[in-house]
């Protein structure tokens, strides 16, 4: 005797009437952008108008990042991660984007508008859907320049997050003038990297040490000389062969690690500072304006400032990413401390 297992989400607003979406099977890899199959979360796609686009997404309940953390609630890094490669899928499959043109992400910004969205009930896989929308264009097909998306998440037919997206497109050999420009301009053949010990996985609120992508060279969180501010600072040690991070080649340090570390560097900075009384916090907010594409070879120091929480609870943590003394990434990331609730006691109520 067989039985199917049909792969639904609960329906909200999303997708509308006259849009189906299927959670089947996965996308091809490189419409995402990734060399494994495993790391491809976008399931199918549709094209509701020439600017509206939807999309359904689905997170492997086993994942070794995504999974890594407390039970309680999904991590909206997930879902944020399956909303990139949303990005890559419409513009390839339904706005006319070729595969291998070069682009890049020059600002996002998510907020989680319902945390209950991201309840876990230790059983089902994190899935939902969004819906894009081009809000500016430049160009179409191949001769696209510049494109805003704006976009919303559903999750279990609840609104789960506001997403945003700045992206600037350029071809093959304009990116390899520029990149060969950029670097010229650097130092990098006279630098070395800063020997780091990786911050324990509990402090920033995982389990698995090689999820850790900041440390500290020493014992101390300044690294760079500057000023007594009240930032903690602490650079990227990222495992250079880690299965998410590094799906594929990259000839800079891809974005996506650099917002783990502001995540991560931002709670270790709320901890030290007494904003949270612990790691386990959901991310509930990420704003992140790219400014310049990161070496391999020289420091990514991370400086993190704690503010003031705001009424319903959110942290913020404003955190700059630096390389040769310069920003290379500013933003803000917004945690809502301690949101994961902790595992029920088993213990009897007389024999404890």
């Amino acid at each position: 005797m067989t039985s199917t297992i049909p792969y639904t989400a609960t329906r909200g607003q999303l997708p509308p009437p006259g849009v189906e979406l299927t959670f089947e099977q996965t996308v091809p890899r490189s419409l995402a952008h990734r060399r494994q199959i495993g790391e491809v979360f976008v399931a199918d796609s549709a094209q509701g108008s020439d600017d509206d686009f939807y999309l359904s997404f689905q997170i492997p309940r086993a994942h070794s990042l995504w999974s890594d953390q407390r039970a309680g609630f999904h991590d909206p890094f997930a879902s944020a991660e399956a909303a990139r490669q949303s990005i890559f899928v419409l513009l390839h499959r339904h706005v006319g984007v070729p595969v291998g043109l070069p682009f890049s992400l020059q600002r996002i910004t998510l907020r989680v508008t319902d945390p209950q969205a991201y309840a876990h009930d230790g059983t089902s896989a994190l899935q939902g859907y969004v819906h894009y929308r081009v809000a500016e264009r430049q160009g179409k097909g191949s001769d696209v320049v510049s494109m805003v998306l704006e976009g919303v998440m559903e999750i279990g037919g609840r609104p789960a997050m506001t997403l945003s997206a700045v992206l600037a497109f350029m071809s093959q050999e304009d990116y390899d003038i520029f990149r060969a420009f950029q670097r010229a301009r650097k130092p990098v053949a006279d630098a070395r990297l800063t020997p780091a010990r990786r911050l324990d996985a509990g402090l920033v609120g995982r389990e698995n040490p090689r999820n850790v992508v900041i440390g500290l060279p020493g014992q101390e969180a300044r690294t760079d000389g500057g000023p007594d501010d009240g930032a903690f600072r602490c650079l990227l040690t990222a495992d250079p062969y880690h299965p998410a991070f590094f799906d594929h080649e990259y000839d800079h340090v891809p974005g996506p690690l650099m917002v783990e570390g502001m995540r991560q560097a931002a709670v270790a900075a709320a901890c030290r500072a007494g904003a949270m009384a612990t790691p386990h916090a959901l991310t509930v907010g990420c704003e992140a304006a790219f400014l310049d594409f990161a070496e391999f070879e020289a420091d990514l120091v991370h400086e993190a400032k704690v503010g003031a929480p705001g009424a319903d609870g959110r942290v913020p943590v404003a955190v700059v990413l630096r390389q040769f003394g310069k920003p290379i990434v500013e933003g803000r990331i917004d945690l809502l401390p301690d949101a994961a609730p902790r595992p029920q006691s088993t213990a009897r109520a007389h024999g404890v």
